[in-house]
């Protein structure tokens, strides 16, 4: 009989030490967040935490994307987190990235923290060559990006006055 409890102690004892919690990394387009995250949550429950942290409504447009030998997974809202194929060492780390686009930009996305991560996450592609953007286009991105910068705060300067300072090789700062 003791021989009993004392198996039931050191099995209830090892429960105890497995942890509960797993710390994850969210990487978005402009931050880095850390969360604990209980093991036995689902994809959903983590992103649902990310998109509160964030202040996002429109979360249609998203998703948590994970690297593992060198292949690229979405996570499962209705699949825990751990039962996907993500990697062991903590934190797990994932990118809050726009999984789907939408057709009209201009209408569809109103929140202006999603116009904000869809921004950073184009230009990103754009400047990484994922996505092809022809050289007019470009420097007409750009000059929408340093006026949308200046602009906030500021008197509405004249679109030539950021056209003259793109097209001047020290102001490649501005835009990036």
């Amino acid at each position: 009989m003791a021989g009993a409890i004392a198996s039931r102690m050191s099995f209830s004892s090892l429960k105890r030490k497995q942890p509960k919690t797993f710390t994850v990394r969210i990487v978005t387009m402009d931050a880095e967040m850390e969360f604990s995250c209980e093991v036995k949550w689902k994809g959903k429950d983590l992103f649902d935490l990310v998109c509160r942290t964030l202040g996002l409504r429109e979360t249609w447009f998203f998703g948590l994307q994970y690297t593992i030998k060198d292949t690229v997974a979405w996570l499962k809202m209705d699949k825990k987190v751990l039962d996907h194929d993500v990697p062991t060492e903590e934190p797990v780390t994932f990118h809050f990235l726009a999984k789907f686009y939408p057709e009209n930009a201009e209408e569809e996305l109103v929140q202006e923290i999603t116009q904000h991560l869809f921004f950073l996450q184009v230009k990103k592609q754009i400047l990484d060559e994922k996505i092809y953007c022809p050289p007019e286009a470009s420097v007409l991105l750009a000059s929408y990006a340093v006026q949308a910068k200046v602009k906030v705060g500021r008197k509405n300067y004249p679109l030539e006055f950021f056209c003259i300072l793109l097209a001047s090789p020290s102001s490649v700062c501005l835009v990036s």
